[in-house]
C-alpha cells in the first residue's frame, strides 16, 4: 500500500514536471523565439551586421533588452528622412526588409511572410514603395502561372495585407503620394522597341484598382495623342501629387518624357527633354528615372551620354512643374571606371557624385562641383566593395551609400553625417 502510494505520488510529480516544461516552452518570450528563428534563417556569411530589435521590444522602449545582431546581404535601401529608412535583401527566396528610426543604430525586421517567394532583387520605385514608416507597398511580379501579388502594410510592417492584380502583366513602376492614393504601371506584350502599357489607380489603399490608361486597344497608326504609346519601354514613373506625374520612355531611337496633369488619364510628351542637339554626339546614352526635388514645382531627369568609351553626365531641370526644362551639362570629368554612380540630387541646387573614390558636391544645379578631401573610411571600403550601387541624401548632412563587390554577392551600407565628407559603416 505504501509502495503504491509512493508510485502514485512519483507519477504525479513527473506529470507536473512535464507540464511545467511544456508551459515554459509555450510561453517563451516572443522576442527570444523570433531571435532564435531569425538567427537560423538570416545568417549570411560576411553579410551586413545589423543590430535588430523586435516590435515588442521597441514598444516597451527598453534600452538593451531584446537586441541581437544578424548578418544579412543588403541589395537596396531608401531613406524616408534623416533618421528613418528601410533596407532590404533576399535570403534564398525570402525578402528580408528592415526599418530604422534612429539613424541606423537599430533595426526592426518588417519582412513579409517567407512563404511569399521572390526571385529577383527588388528595386525602389519599381517593386517597393513607402510613403512613410507605417505605409508601404511591395510587388511580387507574376512568374509562370502565378498572378502578380501586391502586399501592403499600414502599421510599419507588423502586418502585411495580400491582394492580387490579375492579368496585368509585369509591374514596371509604382508611385504613391499618400497612404491611400497610388499608381501602378504594368507591361503586357513586350518586344524590342515596343511595350503594351496599362496604368492602374487606387484611391482607397488598394481596396480597388481602376485601369485609367492603356494602349492595347488601338492600332499603331491611330494611337491617341493623349496616352503613352506602345513605342518604347518604360524607364520610370513618379507622381508629385494627385494630378502631376512624369514618366520616361526609352525608344529604339531616342527617348521621351511624358507628363500628366490629371492624375494619369491623359499624357503628353515634353518638347524640351531628350532633344537631338543634346544626344547627337553620344555613341549611346542612358535616360534616368524622373525625380521630384522636395516640392511639386521642382524636378529633374538624369541623362548619361557615352562617347569614345567615356561617360558624360548631365540632366534636365524644371522649376515650373514641367512646363519648361533647362539642360545642364555637369562640369565633371568624364569617367570610364566600372561602378561609377550617376550624380544624385536632394534638392534643385544640392547634388553629390562619387568618382574614383572621391565625393563631389554641387550647390548650383551641377554647374560647378567641389571635391571633398579623400576620406580614409570610404577608401577602405571601396577597396573591397568597389561598386557604388546607390547613394541618397535625406538632408544636406545625412546620407547613405550602398557599395558592393564586383560579383554582386556582398555589400555594405555606409552612412555620412557631414554632407558626404566622411563615411562609416552603418
Amino acid at each position: 500500500m505504501n509502495l503504491r502510494k509512493h508510485s502514485y505520488s512519483l507519477s504525479i510529480l513527473v506529470l507536473l514536471l512535464l507540464l511545467m516544461t511544456a508551459c515554459s516552452s509555450d510561453t517563451e518570450p516572443a522576442a527570444v523565439q523570433q531571435r532564435t528563428l531569425e538567427r537560423d534563417t538570416e545568417s549570411v556569411e560576411d553579410g551586413q551586421t545589423l543590430t535588430v530589435i523586435t516590435n515588442e521590444t521597441e514598444e516597451k522602449a527598453s534600452k538593451d533588452k531584446g537586441k541581437y545582431q544578424i548578418q544579412t546581404r543588403l541589395t537596396d535601401f531608401h531613406m524616408l528622412n534623416e533618421s528613418e529608412g528601410i533596407a532590404w535583401g533576399l535570403t534564398k527566396t525570402a525578402l528580408r526588409l528592415y526599418l530604422t528610426e534612429d539613424y541606423g543604430e537599430t533595426w526592426v525586421n518588417i519582412s513579409p511572410s517567407s512563404n511569399i517567394h521572390f526571385v529577383d532583387k527588388l528595386e525602389y520605385g519599381k517593386d517597393i514603395f513607402f510613403t512613410d514608416k507605417d505605409h508601404g507597398w511591395i510587388v511580387r511580379n507574376a512568374k509562370g502561372r502565378k498572378e502578380t501579388v501586391l502586399l501592403n502594410t499600414s502599421n510599419g510592417g507588423r502586418e502585411w495585407q495580400l491582394s492580387s492584380l490579375p492579368g496585368v502583366g509585369e509591374v514596371t513602376a509604382l508611385s504613391f503620394t499618400s497612404s491611400m492614393r497610388g499608381w501602378v504601371m504594368s507591361a503586357g506584350v513586350t518586344s524590342p522597341g515596343s511595350q503594351e502599357k496599362s496604368l492602374f489607380l487606387t484611391s482607397d489603399n488598394g481596396g480597388k484598382w481602376t485601369n485609367i490608361m492603356e494602349n492595347t486597344d488601338y492600332p499603331t497608326s491611330r494611337m491617341p495623342g493623349t496616352i503613352i504609346p506602345r513605342t518604347g519601354h518604360l524607364k520610370g514613373m513618379t507622381f508629385a501629387n494627385s494630378s502631376f506625374g512624369l514618366a520616361t520612355i526609352k525608344e529604339t531611337r531616342g527617348s521621351k518624357l511624358y507628363i500628366t496633369r490629371d492624375g494619369g488619364l491623359k499624357w503628353s510628351s515634353s518638347k524640351y527633354v531628350f532633344q537631338d542637339e543634346h544626344l547627337k554626339n553620344c555613341d549611346s546614352y542612358i535616360t534616368g528615372i524622373p525625380q521630384f526635388l522636395g516640392n511639386t514645382d521642382e524636378a529633374w531627369v538624369p541623362l548619361n551620354c557615352t562617347k569614345n568609351q567615356k561617360t558624360y553626365y548631365s540632366g534636365y531641370f524644371s522649376t515650373d512643374s514641367g512646363e519648361t526644362w533647362d539642360y545642364i551639362n555637369f562640369s565633371l570629368k568624364p569617367v570610364d571606371k566600372l561602378g561609377t554612380l550617376s550624380p544624385i540630387f536632394k534638392s534643385l541646387k544640392e547634388g553629390w557624385s562619387v568618382i574614383n573614390g572621391i565625393v563631389y558636391y554641387t550647390k548650383d544645379m551641377g554647374k560647378t562641383w567641389t571635391a571633398f578631401p579623400k576620406d580614409p573610411g570610404l577608401t577602405k571600403h571601396l577597396a573591397e566593395f568597389p561598386i557604388v550601387s546607390k547613394m541618397q541624401f535625406a538632408s544636406s548632412e545625412v546620407g547613405w551609400m550602398l557599395v558592393e563587390t564586383t560579383d554582386g554577392k556582398r555589400s555594405r551600407l555606409l552612412q555620412s553625417m557631414d554632407g558626404g565628407q566622411s563615411w562609416r559603416i552603418r
